[in-house]
């Protein structure tokens, strides 16, 4: 297998800690948007002073995307409360526009809180109309944990109301994508957003770092508006107008060297499938993973057995991606950045359902997130208290993480 690594410059600040609060997967039901993990229990060490109370009898609320929309979320969520045990959990999922069903978000969430097992729920990825709920979730339990993955509100705003964050490094991860792009022999690079994705910070600041780097390198930066998926013709919509832009492009530019770059997650499939097939560069997966859309795009055939081996998939995207002279065109992670930001998530919070953490004034305990970090995102990880833009306060319960580019 071709492999090859692009290191970026980046400094691992690890100087406050890093702490989020995890949950794990339960069986659910083949159900497009809705699954249950029974309530189960497990028995709590002594908490020291300033932690919260081990709990004899608790569960773990998941709110997660739905399998329609997010598949490798919701999958990712299964995959893990098995793992850990899916009676320590009860999951319930996002509308599949939850920019428009705000209310059903609401509702959802604080149904998972009203149940006093409860102690901690993450929302895993953060959708439209979660800081609205979790308003509501801290008037009736202001003493549950909340936490959160994949920040899709305002971040600032998130961060007030939320007791853990994690997200991507957005300079760092930024930095690495475009830098990918100008090796590859870019000789445009083009990003895809629209409004609602961008009044997110972590997309301008990584939108900004990615400019930065072209103009640095001499490659044109161009922004395009597409559809929103969530608008009136929906995920078809943002995908057609995408299939039909990409080879436009290279048609007015007179090259196939440009890179393509989109916020969006549910467009990925159509979007890498047409990428790959016009023989253009895509440097990396907004939600960068190997499982990202790259089989159903390339249509390749996984078994179950290695449904979620990163290293065979990897594998098999670079065998593929050979048979369209398309290796060194095409970046990502070689791990899931779901199933990390998942895993840290739910291990942080079952150590603090089961007492293993010392919190000060509700932050998390710095190192047993940090620990809990290294442990899961490995050698590449590169992790960073998040930094307020504007005005410059560093949050001690909001962590950024990255990773080195991996070359298909």
């Amino acid at each position: 297998m071709w492999k090859k690594c692009i290191a970026v410059a980046m400094a691992a600040v690890m100087a406050a800690s890093m702490a989020a609060c995890g949950s794990k997967p339960a069986e659910t039901e083949a159900a497009k948007t809705e699954a249950a993990a029974q309530a189960g229990e497990s028995k709590a060490e002594e908490a020291p002073a300033d932690s919260a109370e081990p709990a004899g009898n608790y569960k773990i609320g998941l709110m997660i995307s739905p399998l329609a929309t997010r598949e490798e979320h919701f999958r990712t969520a299964e995959m893990l409360m098995e793992e850990f045990g899916a009676d320590k959990f009860v999951m319930d999922v996002y509308p599949e526009n939850a920019a428009t069903e705000q209310e059903v978000t609401i509702s959802k969430a604080m149904n998972l809180a009203m149940d006093p097992d409860v102690k901690v729920i993450i929302f895993d990825s953060a959708d439209v109309g979660t800081i609205a709920a979790v308003e509501k979730i801290k008037e009736e339990r202001p003493d549950l944990k909340v936490i959160f993955g994949s920040m899709n509100e305002d971040v600032y705003e998130m961060a007030k109301v939320g007791d853990l964050c994690l997200s991507i490094d957005p300079e760092l991860y930024g930095e690495s994508v475009a830098q990918m792009a100008v090796d590859a022999g870019a000789k445009h690079f083009i990003f895809y957003s629209f409004a609602r994705h961008m009044s997110n910070s972590i997309k301008i600041r990584y939108r900004d770092a990615m400019k930065a780097v072209c103009e640095a390198n001499n490659v044109p930066f161009e922004e395009v508006s597409m559809p929103d998926p969530m608008g009136d013709a929906g995920v078809p919509g943002a995908q057609q107008f995408l299939i039909e832009n990409i080879p436009s492009l290279m048609e007015q530019y007179g090259t196939k060297d440009i890179a393509y770059f989109v916020t969006v997650s549910t467009v990925e499939q159509a979007f890498i499938k047409s990428i790959v097939e016009n023989g253009g560069i895509f440097p990396c997966h907004t939600d960068p993973s190997p499982f990202s859309d790259f089989a159903p795009a390339l249509g390749l055939e996984i078994d179950e057995a290695h449904k979620f081996d990163a290293e065979y998939v990897s594998d098999l995207i670079t065998k593929k991606l050979a048979e369209y002279n398309m290796n060194g065109r095409v970046g990502g992670w070689e791990k899931s950045l779901v199933r990390l930001e998942m895993e840290f998530l739910i291990r942080y919070a079952i150590e603090y359902c089961e007492g293993r953490t010392s919190e000060v004034d509700g932050k998390p305990d710095k190192e047993v997130a940090a620990s809990l970090l290294m442990e899961v995102y490995g050698e590449g990880g590169k992790f960073n208290n998040a930094v307020n833009d504007t005005t410059g306060e560093t949050y001690d319960n909001w962590y950024t993480v990255a990773r080195d580019l991996y070359l298909y």
